[in-house]
């Protein structure tokens, strides 16, 4: 790097540094730094004249997404100004994607440091929420607790907060374990981990306690598919593992219900308002199969159909499953290779989890990171707002980042 390129990499480090906090405390400034952080990279890749990037496949293919948006998806909205602010705006987490997987996280210097701000920056979430579980309130932002945890955040997303970017903490303290770069993250990770396990699980959120848990299977069947002493200690953390949530289960009853109402969601999940959200959702599909409704236009074409008297559910902001909000909002043309990127992400995943032994672990890592935010069978939020979003970006971009370090190859 010259002078003025490391200067640039310093500004855009020290953005993606200060994400977990602005996540925590103030949602504008964290879509501020993503901004910045793509502008930032943008003026690098002009000033050295490295456009390179945007033709590597799994960026390609973002860009190829955002210009359909633009083309075929807003112009044919039922709402087309909201679209347009939308699908204009969804540039930012492309080049902020990027970014980062090209060139902030691109060196072990830098990649430790962001492990370790992670993990400060979770500690401290998940002590406050760990206060707050037992006071009742945040102490760091006054937040009451009402049946479920939030931490210092202001709403109950703790949950996801501490396990997708814990996820991606660890996949980069591992990496740099077995490249024998740096031992301490790893240790700090495997010491910090039950204590977020516990604060993901005392959440009440459902869905961040269900995809843990399938993302802690996938790193144990990693951990056992490396053979030797890591099979014995796969089955010991998945006995320890087990009794300790029998032990949550069975002492809380608070948890209990929670699992509870998960089990009558799942158990008729048509009739619940997650189903009925979704069906609205591929009904809008249904009306505008190539092009959705529109991007954002979900609550608005929910409403103009309930003028209407042809809808009885509520009108929320998008359907709490985001393979439904890609099918509703962009139809086909959004849909289709969407699914080709994320097919790309968990290959990438696969070939490691299978590959040499020495990175299988990191395979599963990288591979819960994915579910997490990316598997279908969830309850999530909106892939297309900017907390959820930004998140999602910033968990999925840091794993990527590591596996392309780790295994020195492009996507």
């Amino acid at each position: 790097m010259n002078s003025l390129d490391k200067k640039l990499h310093l500004v855009a480090s020290f953005l993606l540094f200060c994400l977990p906090v602005f996540l925590m405390f103030t949602r504008a400034v964290a879509d501020i730094s993503v901004v910045l952080i793509a502008l930032i990279f943008l003026a690098r890749s002009a000033i050295v004249r490295d456009w390179s990037w945007a033709r590597e496949k799994d960026i390609l293919i973002l860009l190829i997404i955002f210009v359909l948006m633009n083309v075929f998806v807003s112009p044919f909205a039922e709402h087309v100004g909201k679209s347009f602010e939308r699908s204009l705006s969804w540039l930012r987490f492309v080049v902020f994607y990027a970014a980062v997987t090209r060139w902030v996280l691109s060196d072990d210097r830098t990649i430790r440091r962001f492990a370790i701000v992670l993990f400060c920056a979770m500690g401290v979430a998940a002590a406050d929420a760990i206060y707050q579980f037992f006071s009742g309130v945040s102490l760091l932002s006054g937040q009451v607790m009402n049946g479920r945890l939030t931490g210092p955040l202001d709403r109950p997303n703790i949950g996801m907060y501490l396990s997708k970017l814990g996820l991606a903490a660890l996949a980069m303290a591992f990496m740099l374990y077995a490249g024998k770069l740096s031992k301490k993250p790893f240790i700090a990770g495997c010491c910090l981990s039950p204590v977020l396990l516990t604060v993901v699980f005392l959440s009440g959120e459902r869905a961040a306690s269900v995809l843990t848990l399938l993302a802690i299977v996938l790193i144990l069947f990693s951990l056992f598919m490396t053979g030797g002493g890591a099979r014995k200690i796969s089955v010991g953390l998945a006995v320890l593992g087990g009794i300790a949530l029998a032990i949550l289960l069975s002492t809380s009853d608070r948890i209990w219900s929670r699992v509870e109402a998960l089990a009558s969601v799942v158990s008729d999940y048509t009739d619940s308002i997650y189903g009925q959200l979704a069906m609205m959702g591929l009904r809008f599909f249904g009306d505008h199969p190539l092009t959705g409704a529109g991007m954002g236009n979900y609550p608005l074409v929910c409403k103009d159909y309930t003028a209407l008297g042809v809808n009885d559910v509520p009108c929320h902001p998008h359907p709490h499953n985001f393979y439904v909000e890609w099918l509703s909002d962009t139809g086909l043309i959004g849909t289709i290779p969407f699914t080709i990127f994320m097919v790309m992400l968990y290959w990438m995943g696969i070939k490691v989890l299978f590959g040499p032994r020495d990175t299988r672990l990191l395979g599963g890592i990288f591979l819960g990171v994915l579910v997490m935010s990316l598997f279908p069978f969830s309850v999530t939020q909106s892939l297309f707002s900017n907390w959820p979003a930004i998140l999602a970006w910033t968990s999925i971009a840091s794993a990527v980042a590591v596996l392309r370090f780790a295994t020195r190859k492009v996507v």
